[in-house]
């Protein structure tokens, strides 16, 4: 193991969840996650017709299109984790809510020190690098009336603080062997399909730009209509919306922060189905025991199931037609 921990004690470790802050492990875990999460929507009948990644997504990505094989896809994603953990603090960013062309021009002079990490919605650009430096840009867009808010993070993602790693990491990544896609694989770096791929792409993807809102309006003109976030919360659910006609596409979770993932999933898959996606229900149910059993027909058959009440005996009626007129009754609550 590359981990210092067992991913898995640092997945469902009370002890040792903390440690999921930490770069080092965020990115293996969400890789694991997402992997494990693309596995049961395929075991399920669910199998995708493209892939689109964001970020350490776009690993997961490469390995279900078969660009990479679960192990060199795992250990390179733990790799980039390590290293950029071993790079200084520092680092900031946030997300802009305006977009690019206005928030490429804000950081015109601070190239050397910011950069846009992400265009992930029309209107939503995210800016990473110096702290100082994002500082000024994101006052100067607030004189402008445009507004941002910062993200937690350890590091300064896709942006020039990532440089010093660049070198060690294209170098791992060519030590792992890549092929051809096996379905469409929409890039990250270009946000239109990728047909081939070589280990400085990997270098170029960790200091690039994500272009998550032109991979999604590609695969829309495609002709693709349902989209299954993979991953632990919908966050790209949102981003995704905004960048598609309204009404128009469903895009799903997988599991939903704050509800039961069984019932996320099952909630996920009936929508897939009632869309007419094709599900193997052998598949979906091939991990539970089942018996078969005979239910009885209705009406129940060689048993009688009725209750023998004791039957009453009505009160005569009087020639006036009225039971109760002319006879004594009890007063209620009382004796008498």
């Amino acid at each position: 193991s590359r981990l210092e921990q067992p991913l898995l004690s640092v997945l469902f470790s009370e002890s040792q969840g903390a440690l999921l802050d930490e770069t080092g492990y965020t990115q293996p875990a969400l890789f694991s996650v997402e992997y494990a999460l693309a596995q049961l929507w395929q075991s399920f009948g669910v199998r995708p017709g493209a892939v689109l990644g964001h970020s350490v997504g776009e690993y997961v990505a490469a390995c279900i299109a078969g660009v990479l094989s679960l192990e060199d896809a795992l250990g390179l994603i733990t790799t980039r984790a390590q290293l950029m953990q071993a790079l200084p603090g520092g680092g900031a960013m946030a997300a802009v809510f305006a977009g690019q062309e206005r928030v490429s021009g804000a950081i015109a002079g601070y190239e050397e020190r910011l950069s846009v990490a992400a265009v992930n919605a029309p209107e939503e650009v995210v800016l990473s690098g110096e702290e100082g430096a994002l500082d000024e840009v994101l006052a100067l867009l607030a004189a402008e009336g445009i507004e941002s808010r910062r993200l937690s993070v350890s590091h300064a993602f896709h942006s020039p603080l990532m440089e010093p790693m660049l070198e060690h990491f294209e170098q791992a990544a060519a030590e792992v062997t890549h092929h051809q896609p096996q379905l469409e694989f929409v890039s990250n770096l270009t946000g239109g399909p990728l047909e081939g791929i070589e280990p400085g792409y990997w270098r170029r993807h960790v200091r690039g730009s994500v272009r998550f809102a032109d991979g999604i309006r590609a695969l829309y003109e495609q002709g693709y209509r349902h989209f299954v976030e993979i991953g632990p919360h919908p966050v790209l659910s949102g981003l995704a919306t905004r960048c598609l006609p309204v009404g128009e596409v469903s895009v799903l979770p997988s599991l939903r922060r704050g509800r039961d993932d069984w019932e996320q999933v099952l909630q996920t898959l009936s929508a897939l189905y009632c869309a007419g996606v094709s599900v193997d229900w052998v598949g979906f149910d091939r991990d539970y025991p089942r018996y078969r059993t005979s239910a009885p027909s209705y009406p129940f058959q060689r048993e009688r199931y009725w209750l023998d009440a004791p039957v009453r005996s009505a009160s005569p009626r009087r020639a006036d037609g009225h039971p109760l007129l002319g006879r004594r009754q009890p007063l209620a609550g009382t004796d008498n």
